[in-house]
């Protein structure tokens, strides 16, 4: 059974000379991938592209140098917790169905709200669950369990909550980002409706157009109850729009002067807004990221994704690369600092697909 081909460029010229490695049997003609590889070598051969063929026999067991290195690699799907590349084997699934929406019913809109206001009011636990099942039992008094039907409402709440934070934390410690942006729609521009609408549009168009990556929420002032937008993003050099001046004004909030930095593009459209640079340092051990996750938890309100924000990447990596395991549910793997590139493996830049004719009429140059 044939096992490996490398192609070796002659110095000379543009010849290249096939070594097949393996067991070789006869023809092997039993064997698919045998014969798959004997009809390219008579491709290679027929047009030219072969000096000569070698056929090397090397018994079971012995390891081939350059071809057997490749057995310690598994497939990971790889994310970034903060502080280290984490690797979790990928496993083999079933495929499943797809899945539609479920319609929301009565019961599960007035749950909702009534989860959402208890949040809005500081109601934990014990205090949120009499309150939610008090007011369903008064909306809804057909329901004879409704004890059990709101305890597990509200643990799929948390459940889904969790996840949302876990998926936004792994997003904003995966990819990179250079902006803490805040929003705030000017009355004059836009009321709450078009403000959303607006605003979303115009990113997802900065996205399209200029590379701009981001992920945010909407959310409102303590105080005044005022909506704004929050969001960390990544703008690529030079794809920057209008100007970003630095201003000083008064804060009511804070009942202190402040410095902002407005872009005066978005100041023009929307209203004041801060586009406050942010370095790796501050991002990972500073509080933005849990500043955000504050509104997600209080509000409920969705977070706003641009495409191309990975959660994990999935790749192949050799045992070396791993520095140590770990128990967590399931076996995990620290991978060493220097194995993950970021413009290599998580920005995925395109580079141009070489074909048949490239390598054959203008091969890579062998040292």
């Amino acid at each position: 059974m044939i096992t490996s081909i490398k192609l070796l460029q002659r110095a000379q010229n543009t010849f290249c000379t096939l070594c097949l490695y393996g067991e070789y049997s006869g023809f092997g003609v039993e064997n698919p991938e045998t014969v798959k590889v004997l009809n390219l070598v008579s491709i290679l051969t027929h047009y030219g592209f072969l000096e000569e063929t070698i056929m090397i026999d090397i018994p079971t067991g012995v390891v081939v140098p350059f071809f057997d290195d490749k057995n310690d690699e598994r497939v990971y799907s790889i994310y970034n917790d903060g502080g280290h590349y984490i690797a979790v084997p990928r496993l083999k699934r079933s495929k499943k169905g797809v899945s539609t929406a479920r319609e929301l019913t009565a019961t599960d809109i007035a749950f909702n709200s009534l989860f959402s206001h208890a949040v809005e009011n500081g109601l934990e636990k014990r205090a949120l669950a009499e309150y939610v099942e008090d007011e369903m039992t008064t909306l809804f008094p057909e329901i004879t369990d409704m004890s059990d039907f709101v305890a597990e409402k509200i643990i799929r709440k948390y459940k889904n909550l969790y996840n949302r934070k876990k998926r936004f934390r792994r997003k904003a410690y995966l990819n990179k980002w250079n902006y803490f942006v805040t929003i705030t729609y000017d009355d004059k521009k836009h009321d709450e409706e078009s403000f959303r609408k607006k605003l979303r549009r115009c990113l997802s168009n900065l996205h399209t157009r200029r590379g701009w990556k981001y992920m945010g929420v909407f959310e409102r002032a303590p105080e005044t109850h005022r909506l704004h937008f929050h969001a960390l993003m990544y703008i690529p050099d030079g794809e920057m729009i209008g100007n970003v001046a630095e201003l000083r004004d008064y804060s009511t909030a804070q009942g202190q002067m402040q410095i902002t930095h407005s872009n005066t593009f978005f100041a023009d459209s929307f209203g004041r807004n801060d586009f406050e640079q942010l370095n790796e340092q501050e991002l990972r051990h500073g509080g933005t990221i849990n500043y955000l996750l504050k509104y997600i938890s209080k509000t409920g309100e969705r977070i706003v994704y641009s495409r191309g924000i990975p959660t994990a990447i999935c790749m192949k990596v050799k045992d070396k690369d791993i520095a140590t395991s770990m128990e967590d549910y399931v076996t995990k793997y620290l991978l060493f600092d220097d194995v993950i590139k970021y413009e290599r493996d998580i920005a995925r830049y395109k580079t141009k697909q070489m074909t048949f004719i490239d390598i054959f009429c203008n091969p890579p140059k062998v040292a």
